[in-house]
């Protein structure tokens, strides 16, 4: 897989960036955030259009980096998908 295979489409970027109100440098936490903000913005719409596609996507999207960040940041790998998986999952 090459870096290109790997770069996040622009559309997908954005709004990551738009969730993470242009942090620069969010924690793990914070991105757990965003996520969950931006899921409980969807499930208010029941999903009804076509930009809940790629809200959804960005949704998957900060989760990945969320729990990415923590796995590198933290080493508490474990504690925080569990409580991250118990957030989305009361939703």
């Amino acid at each position: 897989m090459t870096a290109e295979d790997r770069r996040v489409p622009e559309e997908l970027d954005a709004a990551m960036r738009r969730a993470l109100s242009g942090k620069s440098s969010p924690t793990a936490t914070e991105v757990l955030d965003a996520a969950e903000r931006l899921l409980d913005q969807v499930l208010r719409t029941e999903c009804e259009n076509r930009s809940s596609a790629l809200d959804l996507l960005t949704v998957d999207a900060l989760m990945t980096n969320a729990l990415e960040l923590a796995a590198r940041d933290t080493g508490a790998l474990d504690k925080f998908a569990t409580d991250a998986m118990r957030r989305i999952a009361t939703k």
